[in-house]
C-alpha cells in the first residue's frame, strides 16, 4: 500500500477512494487497546500453543461469550481445509442472553457460568460444554478464563450488580445509548455504574435496552444497534467490555473536531475498525476463523440497519400506475381489497444492492447493450490469485490469505481496476465499444469477476489464436508463462484421474473436460469456437502433474481452460477468455453474469399482503469474503456507458407515489 490517510493514518491503495477508511476526516474513533498476556502471545501464532488457539479461536470464544449466536442456517470450517476457508450464514443473524441465573433444574450456560461457584467449577463447565477433552486447550480456557475476569470490565460489573439483585423480581438493565456525563463526546468506552441499573422487573426501559434477569427460562434478543452487542458476544475481540457501534455516533468536522448533526453509520463504523493504521495493532484482523464469524455478523448488521431505514422511514410511501390508484380511491375495487394495500411498499427497491430488481435491471441493461451493439466479442473470468505478493506483504507472521479476506477484497479490487483500464484504455485487444462485469465469491473464499467486453471491431477467425490459446506453453520458449499457466489454468483432472473433482456430478464432468483435441481453432455458428489444442504427436506440450505421493499423470492440452497469454503473464493469475460472438443464448451469458449470490426462500407470508417484505423473505447467503467486500462499498457490478432507463407508459399509467392518508386526491 502506497498511501497513508492524512486524518486517520490508514494505509491505502492510491486507487482507493478517499472516504473508504474515515469518510475524509469525518469518523474518528478511539483506538482498541492491544491486549496484554496471556492474550497477546495467543494471538501471536508464534507458540505451538497460540497455534492451537488460533486454530479453534471460535471454539474457545465460544466458551466466553455472553449472548448466544443464531441464524437460519450456519455454515463454517475451522481449519481452512477442503476449500471452505469462509464463515457462511443464511437468513438474520440473532443474539439472546438468559439471565444471570440457570433455574434450578438446568445447566448453566454463556452469562451464567461467570456465577459459578470457583474458577475451578467454572473451567469444568467451560470444557465440558465445549467438547474440550485435551489438556493444553484446558490450559487455555483456565488462563484466558482468569484473564477476562480480570480485565473484563462488562464481567465485573456484572458481578458487582448481582449482589443488588435481592430477589428474581430485580433485573440489571444496559441502557442503549451512552450518557456522556461530561466526557469527550468523541469516547466510547466500557459501560459505566451510570449506564447499568437494577430495576424492578416490569419497570418501563427502552426496547433497546438489554434486561437480563437474576433467574429466568426466557431468553431476550439483543437489539443489533446496542452498543453491547459486539463485547458481549466476542469477548476475545473486546477483551476489555469496549462499546461497540449504536446509532448516536456522531461525524465530525474534519478541521475543528466539532461535532456534526450527521451521524455515523454501520457500514462506515466497520469499515473504520477494519483498517490498517500505521503504529497500531489491529487485534480483529489476528482472529481468523472468530475474525470471519465478526464481519459477516457486522455485515448482516450493516444490512438489518439499512432495512430498517427502508421499511420504517418509506413504510408509507407507495407506487402505483395511476389509473389503478385511481379506481382504488374512488372505490371501484374488490370488496376483499383494501386501500391500505395499494401499490408497493420500497422494501426492496433497485436501488438496494442484490434485490431481485437490482438484479433484473443489470440484466436488461446488459441486453440493452445487446440490441445496441451486438452480441459482446469476449467474455472473461478473473479470480484473484492467493499468492499474488501485494496479499502477501500485508499478512501477519504465519498467517495466510484465507486468514485474511480484508486483504484479498482490496487486491483484488485494485488488480481488477487495472485489468479493466488495460482493456478498455490500453486497448489490447482493440477498442472497446462498451463492458460490464459482476463480482462473485468462490467457496474456498476468492472472489472472481465476470467480465463482458464489446469491441468496435470485432474479432477475425485467423486473430483467435492469437488471442487466445487452449495450449501448454513450451517450458523452453516461455519458461515463465508455462508456470503460470500449469498452475492456474488446468481444469481437474477430473473424470477417470479423480472422480472426487468437485466438477464431476453423476459419474461426468460439469464443464466436459478433458476437451477434444484440434489441430485448428473451429468457429461455431451457435456456441464457442473450439480451440486449437493439438495433441503431444502434433506438437502439443504435456508435463507431468503429482496428484499424490505415488499417483502422478500426463497433463496434455486437453485439460487447459482457455487462457489470454498477454493477460496471464500481466497478472500471473486465472484468467478464463473465451470468444463469444458466435453465442446464440447471449441471454443466458447476460443472466450469468448477473446471477448473484446464492438465494433461497425459507418463508412466504400472506399472500394478500402487497408488501413484499412481508411477501416474501429472502434468505441470502452471506460469506465472509463477500461480507468485507460489501463493508468496504466496493461495487459488485459496474458497466459503461451507462444506461439510461426511460419510464415509459400508457395514458394514465405512469407510477405515482403516495402517502397512506392521502387517498383524496
Amino acid at each position: 500500500m502506497d498511501k497513508v490517510c492524512q486524518y486517520c493514518h490508514a494505509f491505502k491503495y492510491k486507487g482507493e477512494s478517499t472516504g473508504l477508511c474515515c469518510a475524509s476526516g469525518k469518523i474518528s474513533l478511539p483506538s482498541l487497546n492491544p491486549p496484554p498476556e496471556p492474550l497477546k502471545t495467543l494471538l501471536a501464532g508464534t507458540t505451538s500453543q497460540s497455534k492451537l488457539f488460533l486454530r479453534k479461536i471460535r471454539k474457545f470464544n465460544l466458551c466466553f461469550q455472553m449472548t448466544s449466536f443464531g441464524a437460519t442456517k450456519i455454515v463454517h470450517n475451522e481449519d481452512g481445509r477442503n476449500f471452505k476457508s469462509t464463515f457462511k450464514i443464511q437468513g438474520q443473524v440473532y443474539h439472546q442472553i438468559g439471565s444471570l441465573l440457570p433455574m434450578p433444574d438446568a445447566d448453566p450456560k454463556f452469562l451464567q457460568i461467570y456465577f459459578m461457584g470457583d474458577e475451578e467449577q467454572q473451567s469444568h463447565t467451560r470444557c465440558l460444554y465445549n467438547h474440550i477433552e485435551r489438556m493444553e486447550e484446558g490450559e487455555i480456557v483456565d488462563n484466558l478464563q482468569t484473564f477476562l475476569q480480570n480485565n473484563n470490565q462488562l464481567i465485573r460489573l456484572f458481578k458487582t450488580l448481582c449482589n443488588r439483585l435481592q430477589n428474581d423480581n430485580y433485573v440489571i438493565v444496559i441502557k442503549a445509548d451512552k450518557v456522556p456525563y461530561g466526557e469527550h463526546a468523541g469516547t466510547y468506552n466500557v459501560p459505566t455504574i451510570n449506564e447499568v441499573a437494577v430495576v424492578m422487573a416490569g419497570d418501563p426501559c427502552e426496547r433497546r435496552d438489554i434486561r437480563i434477569q437474576r433467574r429466568d427460562n426466557t431468553m431476550q434478543i439483543i437489539q443489533d444497534n446496542h452498543r453491547s452487542y459486539d463485547a458481549l458476544q466476542y469477548p476475545l475481540i473486546f477483551w476489555e467490555g469496549e462499546d461497540g457501534y449504536h446509532i448516536n455516533i456522531k461525524q465530525r468536522n474534519q478541521t475543528t473536531g466539532e461535532e456534526l448533526n450527521k451521524k455515523v453509520s454501520a457500514m462506515n463504523y466497520y469499515a473504520y475498525r477494519l483498517m490498517i493504521r500505521a503504529n497500531e495493532d489491529n487485534g480483529i484482523l489476528r482472529c481468523r476463523q472468530l475474525f470471519h464469524q465478526y464481519i459477516v455478523d457486522m455485515y448482516v448488521k450493516i444490512e438489518s440497519e439499512r432495512l430498517r431505514y427502508i421499511k420504517f422511514y418509506q413504510a408509507k410511501l407507495r407506487a402505483e400506475e395511476y389509473i389503478h390508484l385511481r379506481d382504488a380511491v374512488i372505490g371501484n375495487v374488490d370488496a376483499t381489497n383494501d386501500i391500505n394495500n395499494i401499490g408497493t411498499a420500497y422494501i426492496l427497491p433497485s436501488s438496494y444492492t442484490g434485490s431481485p430488481r437490482h438484479m433484473h435491471e443489470y440484466i436488461q441493461d446488459a441486453m440493452t447493450y445487446v440490441r445496441a451493439y451486438g452480441r459482446p466479442d469476449l467474455f472473461i473470468t478473473f479470480t484473484c490469485n492467493p499468492n499474488w505478493d501485494e496479499i502477501k506483504s500485508l499478512l501477519l507472521p504465519g498467517q495466510t490469505s484465507i486468514h485474511r479476506h480484508d486483504v484479498t477484497a482490496r487486491v483484488f479490487k485494485q488488480k481488477l481496476k487495472s485489468l479493466m483500464k488495460l482493456i478498455t484504455h490500453y486497448s489490447v485487444f482493440g477498442e472497446t465499444r462498451c463492458w460490464l462485469y459482476s463480482v462473485e465469491w468462490q467457496k474456498r473464499g476468492l472472489p472472481h469477476a465476470h467480465i463482458l467486453i464489446w469491441l468496435v471491431d470485432k474479432i477475425r477467425a485467423e486473430e483467435i489464436d492469437k488471442i487466445i490459446s487452449a495450449e501448454i506453453p513450451d517450458p523452453n520458449v516461455d519458461p515463465e508463462l508455462f508456470n503460470i499457466v500449469t498452475t492456474n489454468m488446468i481444469h481437474g483432472p477430473c473424470g477417470t484421474l479423480n472422480m472426487m473433482s468437485p466438477c464431476m456430478d453423476k459419474g461426468k464432468c460439469t464443464k466436459r473436460f478433458p476437451k477434444p483435441c484440434e489441430t485448428d481453432t473451429i468457429t461455431n455458428m451457435d456456441g464457442y469456437p473450439s480451440y486449437r489444442r493439438r495433441d503431444v504427436d502434433n506438437g502439443g506440450q504435456s508435463y507431468e502433474l503429482r496428484l499424490s505421493n505415488v499417483v502422478r499423470v500426463d497433463i496434455d492440452n486437453r485439460w487447459v481452460v482457455p487462457y489470454s497469454p498477454l493477460l496471464c503473464k500481466t497478472y500471473k493469475a486465472h484468467i478464463n477468455v473465451e470468444l463469444c460472438s458466435s453465442v446464440k443464448s447471449i441471454k443466458y451469458i447476460c443472466k450469468y453474469v448477473h446471477k448473484g449470490s446464492d438465494k433461497a426462500i425459507f418463508a412466504v407470508q400472506n399472500v394478500n399482503d402487497n408488501d413484499e417484505i412481508t411477501r416474501y423473505q429472502m434468505g441470502l447467503y452471506i460469506s465472509s469474503n463477500e461480507a468485507i467486500w460489501r463493508i468496504f462499498t466496493f461495487p459488485i457490478h459496474e458497466r459503461d456507458p451507462a444506461v439510461i432507463h426511460l419510464a415509459v407508459h400508457l395514458e394514465n399509467g405512469q407510477r405515482v407515489n403516495w402517502n397512506r392518508g392521502n387517498e383524496a386526491f
